[in-house]
């Protein structure tokens, strides 16, 4: 379990104070897949390096196990470090040591035999799909398998916790998937506590169970990521999940080909994933809808579902919006 509790980050800069964090208290329970997700400077990454005190909070607690890392002297919470294991964006590999002895290095001192570390360490780099580069350099290597060698490495000392900063924000689209599926496979199997720091919402839809999203130093909207996905209540959420379900691209290609009629988007979750949601509208109003786009995915094994359409007429289209809501069915006018 990760508890922090209203932590407060400032930074000196240029003659005044920069607030970072703002205040922040979070939860993450032991097992979780966590996504932390925001543009730039919304104090994301900041937040993610309290939990290991790489960044000592400027008032707040922060508690890591039952333990407060705070209070720990530097010896102890050297040890506490050990069970946090962290990745980053940019690697940070050695590039004059092999890769197997860069995922050594985090062992070096721990007092673990030499037969004990190289059996840790090919059974890491056999984890992460990597066993048969233990002997190459990071130069000779892809940007998707120097982060698998990171996560290795993060993975060498046995931690209870994997933070990931960014991590796959310099990989190409089909190498971030395999690196995602990589980190679910890894919290699945070894049951890591998982906490990703991302700007892309379609990462943390990809594997996250929990979402939180932050703006201005604060977090603005948290729960379940089905639960947000299907409901979101604040703008910069709501544009994220567009973003990562493609919606936004799909409204702007269809109001292009689409002039002088009014676009709608329907969204939906649940059992009303499933059921025939127009014939319905037909049936009691004697509207009929062409529909321009239609989506359903799974999250959490909960169906998500949103359609942009047109109907003949504009006659009862209030009653519509009403019966709809009424059912758990936004329906919202596509703004030119």
């Amino acid at each position: 379990m990760i508890e922090l509790n209203d932590i407060v980050v400032k930074f000196p800069q240029k003659g005044h104070v920069v607030t970072a964090v703002n205040h922040v208290s979070l939860a993450v329970d032991d097992g979780s897949m966590y996504g932390i997700v925001g543009f730039s400077g919304a104090g994301k990454s900041t937040l993610v390096r309290v939990m290991n005190l790489l960044q000592k909070p400027t008032s707040g607690s922060v508690i890591v196990n039952g333990t407060d890392l705070i209070a720990l002297s530097e010896r102890a919470l050297r040890k506490e470090r050990r069970n946090i294991g962290m990745i980053f964006q940019h690697f940070n590999l050695m590039e004059s040591r092999t890769i197997f002895d860069n995922v050594d290095f985090p062992l070096k001192g721990s007092g673990i035999s030499k037969v004990e570390r190289r059996q840790r360490i090919e059974k890491l780099l056999d984890l992460v799909g990597i066993l048969e580069k233990k002997d190459a350099y990071p130069y000779q290597l892809s940007g998707g398998q120097k982060q698998r060698v990171a996560i290795a490495r993060a993975l060498a000392t046995d931690p209870k916790i994997l933070l990931c900063d960014e991590a796959t924000s310099a990989l190409d689209p089909k190498t971030t998937i395999a690196v995602l599926q990589l980190l679910k496979e890894i919290n699945d199997r070894l049951g890591i506590t998982i906490v990703i720091i991302t700007h892309e919402m379609q990462v943390v839809k990809e594997i996250c169970d929990h979402v939180a999203v932050m703006e201005e130093g604060k977090i603005i909207e948290r729960g379940e990521v089905a639960d947000i996905f299907s409901n979101p209540q604040k703008p910069l959420t709501q544009d994220f999940i567009r973003t990562a379900g493609h919606i936004d691209q799909a409204e702007t290609t269809i109001l292009e080909h689409v002039a002088g009629e009014d676009v709608y988007e329907l969204r939906f979750s649940g059992s009303r994933a499933s059921e025939p949601i127009l014939i319905d509208i037909y049936k009691r109003f004697g509207l009929t809808a062409n529909i321009l786009y239609a989506n359903v995915e799974y999250l959490q094994n909960k169906p998500l579902g949103t359609m942009l359409v047109t109907f003949d007429s504009s006659d009862q289209l209030g009653e519509v919006e009403q019966h709809l809501q009424q059912d758990g069915i936004s329906m919202s006018k596509v703004v030119r």
